[in-house]
């Protein structure tokens, strides 16, 4: 006879949002990446300087602070708030990137 474990459920449970930090991070990188390549365009057209990229250097180093502390939380069983967080600040990056972007290339 098999008794029921909460250990093997936690596990499960924290390997499933390992995967979704790293889905998130594969996201948040994505739109990283097409900035870079936007602000790169933009900076070639319009003589703008190195400091264009600062956004995106921030979101660059920023969202991996964002999963660390997001891993803590889920540890410390706050999983909903550890999930919520993690899709907030993904949406703020990318809000933020897509701003700076309208502000860099004039349509």
């Amino acid at each position: 006879m098999q008794y029921y474990s909460d250990k093997s459920n936690d596990n499960a449970a924290k390997v499933f949002f390992v995967f979704f930090q790293m889905l998130m991070l594969l996201i948040v990188y994505g739109f990283v990446y097409s900035s870079f390549v936007a602000v790169k365009m933009a900076v070639a057209k319009y003589d703008l300087t190195f400091m264009t990229y600062l956004p995106e250097i921030i979101a660059l180093a920023g969202y991996p602070v964002v999963v660390f502390k997001t891993l803590k939380m889920f540890k410390q069983g706050k999983r909903v708030r550890a999930i919520a967080w993690m899709m907030a600040w993904a949406s703020v990056i990318i809000v933020a990137l897509y701003a700076h972007l309208l502000q860099r290339i004039p349509a």
